[in-house]
């Protein structure tokens, strides 16, 4: 029996125009949109469903989609490789390196949280259908008032388990700049009682957040009907614990927040400001901008996006 590619209704579809088939389809205008950046393939263009349905197109007819019918496909995603890893002799000479991509979306926010009732209503709809089919770890990414700045879908298991990779998370976190963060994964059988194993990782986790002065907020196990919060078992800080502290230095906060906002500036146009961009890819160097900028506030009573040229013609 031949696939039937629409098993989800998605909000977004990679649509080529030369041949009026459906290439991929995605829930997030963003995802969709990336995917056409990847592909090295300029033809294409995202469409609702149903402006694609307008153009004749129906999503849930196998002949209504490119690629597998008709033996044709996208080009291959060609990750970028850094020089940056140096290996003894000649090993492996021919491995390939991915850098970890960040992707900014200007404008577009996706909420604020106050509670792991808020994150599960997120993640609900982050994991989509698949919450029932296969387990899934997710990171949230949040900064110090709550906002969520994102999330990256960390990896896809079995319907029994997943891995969860902490350098790889805390990398992200860290290429991020964001100052505290969430990790999940769903639970398709339904049951959201942790496994030791769930209790081990969300350890380990907590351990190496607190090595690189991170919030590590929370654990949460998801499932179709519920889910279980490490930090609403006081396993961990919590959403509260962030939410008290803010409070006491709301002032301290916002202007941390706002010098994020302008670092991450810099991470979207490394090229206008190369020795910054170079300083805060790490969290001492972040520490030490942050510390750099206060100061330019302090004696010359500037903004902090007027400190930014003024500490790249000094570096």
């Amino acid at each position: 029996m031949p696939k039937k590619y629409d098993q989800k209704s998605y909000r977004f579809y990679v649509y080529n125009p030369r041949t009026g088939k459906i290439v991929s389809g995605w829930e997030y205008r963003e995802d969709a949109e990336d995917f056409i950046r990847e592909s090295s393939n300029s033809k294409l263009k995202v469409y609702t469903r149903r402006y694609v349905e307008r153009l004749g197109s129906d999503p849930s007819r196998n002949n209504s989609w490119y690629g597998e019918l008709d033996g044709s496909s996208t080009k291959p995603i060609k990750y970028k490789t850094t020089p940056e890893v140096v290996l003894s002799g000649d090993f492996r000479k021919d491995i390939q390196i991915p850098e970890i991509k960040v992707r900014f979306n200007r404008g577009k926010t996706f909420g604020k949280i106050t509670s792991s009732k808020d994150v599960h209503q997120f993640l609900l709809r982050v994991y989509g259908r698949a919450i029932s089919l296969q387990e899934h770890f997710v990171l949230l990414l949040t900064d110090n008032q709550l906002n969520i700045l994102g999330y990256y879908k960390h990896t896809v298991g079995t319907p029994v388990s997943t891995l969860a990779d902490i350098p790889m998370i805390m990398s992200i976190v860290l290429k991020t700049m964001a100052r505290s963060f969430i990790v999940s994964h769903n639970h398709p059988s339904g049951n959201t009682s942790p496994s030791e194993a769930d209790r081990r990782l969300t350890r380990q986790l907590k351990q190496a957040a607190e090595k690189l002065n991170l919030s590590f907020l929370d654990h949460i196990i998801v499932t179709k009907t519920g889910y279980y919060s490490f930090a609403d078992r006081s396993e961990l800080r919590g959403l509260a614990g962030i939410a008290k502290s803010s409070k006491r230095g709301s002032i301290e906060d916002e202007l941390r927040s706002e010098i994020l906002h302008q670092l991450q500036k810099v991470q979207q146009k490394p090229q206008l400001t190369p020795s910054i961009h170079r300083i805060i890819q790490d969290e001492k160097g972040y520490r030490w901008m942050e510390k750099r900028i206060i100061q330019l506030m302090i004696s010359d009573g500037i903004t902090v996006s007027a400190s930014i040229p003024q500490i790249e013609a000094e570096l």
